[in-house]
C-alpha cells in the first residue's frame, strides 16, 4: 500500500512539474476578432443576398446607377456588421 501512495506521489509531482513547464495557458480573448458560429451564418447569409442581388441586376447587360447605388450600400453594410462582430467583445463557443 505503501509503495502504490509513494509511487502515485511521485507520478503527481512529475505531472505538476512538467504541466508547469509548458507556460500559461491562453485563453481566447475578445481580442482575437473570432467570431462565433451563428456571427458567421448571418455574414454567409448577407452575402447570398448580395450575390442575388448582382446577379439581378447584371441580368438584363446593363447595371444602373440606382441598382449600383443599392449593391454599394449592401457592401457597405456588410463590411460594417462584419466590423460589429469582430470587435463586439463576445467570445466565441470552443
Amino acid at each position: 500500500m505503501k509503495k502504490i501512495l509513494a509511487l502515485s506521489l511521485i507520478l503527481m509531482i512529475f505531472s505538476v512539474a512538467a504541466s508547469a513547464q509548458r507556460g500559461p495557458v491562453r485563453h481566447r480573448t475578445c481580442n482575437s476578432r473570432q467570431l462565433t458560429r451563428y456571427e458567421k451564418m448571418d455574414l454567409r447569409h448577407d452575402a447570398v443576398r448580395l450575390g442575388a442581388s448582382q446577379r439581378l441586376a447584371r441580368r438584363d447587360g446593363i447595371v444602373t446607377p440606382r441598382e449600383h447605388m443599392r449593391i454599394n450600400h449592401q457592401k457597405r453594410n456588410i463590411r460594417r456588421e462584419a466590423f460589429i462582430y469582430r470587435h463586439n467583445g463576445r467570445r466565441p463557443v470552443i
